[in-house]
């Protein structure tokens, strides 16, 4: 990385080879550009990662490590023309390097684990789930992330197995295994397993976790479950059964020990060595990371579907409970009570059937957990009230929610009355809901739009629509759900779980919105420059998009095209390499940085590569909007007289301005396209207030108070920099100021607009009003935005050119608009009334 920073400073015009030097804003802009390049490439290649892994393609691991090795080069390329552009301010650098190791790590099975043997659940970082495993992983995401009701422990990790084999000699025993081994080289192995010893390093550290668990509230009576946590153990596959669980296991070193190596013993069991061999493991090839576990005091236990997994219908949750622990239903011993559950918001209980429930599972303080016969009385007792089959649905929807498909979840109820969660994991279904191959006949509903826009993600889906024109419209958004929008937005994100599809009148396919709805799997449209005007708020509708890119929306429930929902193959995802590979895209594509404008979006919450190329591209576009206001600028320098009271000194840095011009020219000579439209939005006929405005005497003590203030950073009064595709423009009006950066090209995934507003000469109060009215329209045009006291900034990204453009008109008519209006806003209704007024065009 330092290397190719130091190429990349050498190929700058102008640099001293004495030394650096500070870069003027022309060198600043060509980094910039450089960012973006690089970003979409990188972005391309994140594209046609997640279609080769889609399981349409065949690839090979070649494949895989030559798109990863060009990905890191064009990430590591825009990292290095960042730094140069931002100075080295951000340390996103480790960020990306953590990642990339995580996916390193997947491609070739080579690199470094963390050096902990022990790692508390409450403290698991999100980056070491390979470590724990799948099983302690999903426990700490419930318990962490989604605050549901987890029992306290820790996982010995993946380093710690690696331990215990290296510190028993077991590595020459397992490897002398073979592809088939027999039943008796199996039994040898656990048997010398079963008398090993733990290293003294994770002898010491089951000590201090215990010790930890021990000062809880439960500490007195603790006894531990300690369960298999396998790597890839309730991920794509469940190896349900396979492992041992050793219970009621006392909370001390030697006990724990004992049951640390009876679960990895059972690694080698018969049908265990069998399941894995079936999914394309060799023998030893897995590690065993395991839990520990605080155990519940049951009172009754049981398993939770989030899809029915005969049937196919993911419309309904199934809960299967029976008196005392989980064993007698896990196992199959009893005939549990069943309860039929649909979905939504609230959860409705359909039917409820009483089972026999002639067997239970009990705890035997010298024996442990057995199955025994149910006393008679609690056979004809339901072991769950309504109330607590609908919670347990409720969280049902709110994992499957987080984990992107249904689940299996275990669950139980201690003796107090108080509902636990125990295990969560992906729940195989029959049927799914890709569309049918090749063309389709027409639904028998009215078509409302035949193959209008993009489509982002394939599916069938149908429900009420649900319009969106306001931002805080999505408050109120129903699960099931279709959403339709002008355009997409960011803040999709926080509703995206419930919804069933969405439909835009304006869209990219390289958005950041697309991809997290391809991440969600939700059947999406875009672009269709009709949606909002043709489909009704409440209006049932279906919508149909294969992937050949025909779409059709239908008015109505439409039967004939829901039927044509297909049951998914297996397919690929059943052959190990698939998988292994596809397991990386956890780390590319999700995106997690969302908003800008919060304080989360920083280096640390990077998850995966999107979400470093999303930093990057932020922060590029904050830097060239600081950078553009130095008053010393390296270009060619024009004083441009609009035909409002305005003149402006420009800075070509390419093509901003016509060729052939002098020094002063009017607006008709600006090439840059940006500028051009801002101009045109500033020059609205009407818009700009020509009179005086009445001001009181409050107010004009509060402008000559704080003329020093807001004349403190000195500089030029009106200055852009501009060039065909970009303007960095700031306008002084008075006492107050306004700055717009906008980069607006043919490619969507580059374009963004930033407004930022500050100042007034009004008393405080009235300021702040002004800024309540503008963030009312620009809320109306899709933007986010944050204000504190006359300080307002807002952005919007990720546009097609033509829409960007008309944004920008706006935002140069509410800027001529809002030029004084501070004074006029003499209470709190007068908000809603300026702002409907520009809306309306009623200047």
């Amino acid at each position: 990385m330092r290397e190719l920073i130091k190429k990349i400073a050498a190929l700058l015009p102008g640099r001293a080879a004495s030394g650096p030097r500070r870069l003027d804003l022309k060198e600043l802009f060509h980094l910039f550009q450089a960012v973006l390049a690089t970003n979409n490439q990188a972005l391309s290649i994140i594209t046609d990662l997640g279609e080769k892994l889609s399981g349409n393609y065949i690839f090979d691991t070649k494949y895989l490590q030559e798109a990863h090795r060009e990905l890191t080069g064009a990430i590591e390329a825009s990292l290095a023309n960042f730094t140069l552009l931002t100075g080295g301010q951000y340390q996103i650098a480790p960020a990306f390097t953590r990642i990339n190791s995580l996916i390193s790590f997947m491609l070739t099975g080579q690199g470094e684990t963390g050096a902990e043997l022990i790692l508390p659940l409450a403290r698991l970082p999100w980056d070491r789930g390979r470590e724990v495993g799948g099983k302690n992983f999903h426990l700490a995401e419930l318990k962490n992330t989604l605050n549901l009701p987890i029992p306290d422990g820790f996982a010995i990790t993946s380093r710690a197995f690696d331990e215990f084999i290296r510190h028993n000699h077991l590595q020459e025993a397992i490897n002398f295994l073979g592809d088939s081994p027999a039943e008796g080289e199996l039994a040898a192995l656990r048997h010398t397993i079963q008398a090993g010893e733990p290293s003294p390093g994770l002898k010491e550290g089951i000590e201090r976790a215990l010790a930890e668990l021990l000062l809880a509230p439960q500490g007195r009576k603790l006894r531990l479950a300690v369960r298999s946590s396998a790597e890839e153990e309730d991920d794509l596959f469940s190896f349900a059964g396979q492992f041992e669980t050793v219970l009621n296991v006392p909370p001390t070193g030697e006990a724990v020990g004992a049951a640390y190596r009876t679960v990895l013993a059972s690694l080698f069991s018969p049908g265990a060595v069998e399941y894995q061999r079936r999914l394309g493991y060799r023998p030893g090839t897995i590690k065993m990371p395991v839990g520990c576990l605080a155990m519940i005091e049951a009172a009754a236990s049981g398993v939770m579907y989030t899809a029915d997994p005969v049937s196919g219908d993911r419309e309904q949750i199934i809960v299967n409970a029976a008196w005392g622990y989980g064993p007698s239903v896990v196992d199959g011993a009893t005939d549990p009570d069943l309860y039929r559950i649909a979905k939504g918001e609230p959860p409705r209980l359909l039917a409820a059937t009483c089972g026999q429930k002639r067997i239970m599972s009990v705890l035997d303080p010298a024996l442990g957990i057995k199955n025994v016969a149910t006393p008679e009385e609690q056979r004809a007792r339901a072991c769950l009230s309504q109330e607590q089959a609908l919670t347990l649905a409720g969280w049902g929807q709110t994992i499957e929610s987080y984990f992107k498909g249904p689940q299996d979840v275990e669950w139980s109820l201690d003796q107090e009355g108080q509902l636990h969660l125990l295990q969560a994991r992906p729940l195989t279904v029959e049927g799914g809901e890709r569309p049918a191959d090749g063309p389709a006949p027409d639904g028998g509903c009215p078509l409302l739009m035949r193959d209008t826009g993009l489509v982002v993600r394939r599916g069938i889906a149908a429900g009420k629509a649900f319009v969106v024109r306001h931002p805080s419209d999505l408050d109120a958004f129903p699960k099931g759900a279709v959403l339709v929008a002008e355009h997409d937005s960011p803040q999709f994100v926080r509703v995206l779980p419930y919804v069933s599809a969405i439909i835009t009148d304006i869209g990219a396919l390289a958005s950041h919105m697309a991809s997290v709805c391809r991440e969600f799997k939700i059947p999406t449209l875009v672009n269709t420059g009709q949606a909002t005007s043709l489909i009704r708020h409440g209006q049932e509708i279906t919508l149909e998009c294969d992937d050949e890119g025909k779409s059709r929306v239908y008015d109505g429930l439409d039967p004939e095209v829901l039927a044509r929902r297909k049951p998914s193959g297996a397919g690929m995802e059943e052959l190990f390499e698939f998988r292994r590979k596809k397991y990386i895209l956890r780390y590319i594509s999700p995106l997690n940085l969302v908003n800008p404008l919060v304080e989360e979006f920083s280096p640390e919450r990077c998850r995966t590569l999107h979400d470093v190329l999303r930093f990057l591209h932020e922060k590029s576009i904050q830097q060239i909007i600081d950078s553009a206001r130095a008053p010393k600028a390296k270009g060619q320098v024009f004083q441009l007289t609009l035909t409002v009271p305005v003149v402006i000194r420009l800075v070509d840095l390419g093509g901003g301005v016509a060729a052939g011009t002098g020094p002063k020219i009017g607006q008709e000579q600006v090439a840059s396209r940006p500028l051009a439209a801002i101009i045109k939005g500033l020059t609205t006929p009407g818009a700009w207030r020509t009179g005086q405005v009445a001001m009181s005497a409050r107010d004009l003590l509060s402008g000559i108070a704080r003329a020093q203030e807001l004349t403190a950073s000195g500089g030029v009064d009106n200055f852009a920099g501009i060039s065909r595709e970009y303007v960095n423009l700031g306008l002084r009006f008075g006492y107050h100021f306004n700055l717009i950066d906008s980069y607006c090209c043919e490619r969507a995934a580059n374009n963004h607009l930033y407004f930022r507003f500050v100042g007034g000469a009004a008393d405080l109060v009235k300021r702040s009003r002004r800024l309540q009215m503008m963030e009312l329209v620009l809320a109306e045009y899709g933007f986010m935005s944050k204000s504190k006291g006359d300080f307002l900034i807002a952005r919007v990204s990720h546009l097609e050119q033509d829409e960007l453009l008309r944004l920008l008109e706006m935002a140069g008519r509410l800027v001529a608009f809002t030029r004084q209006l501070d004074a006029e806003l003499a209470n709190e209704e007068d908000i809603g009334l300026y702002a409907k007024r520009f809306l309306a065009g009623d200047f």
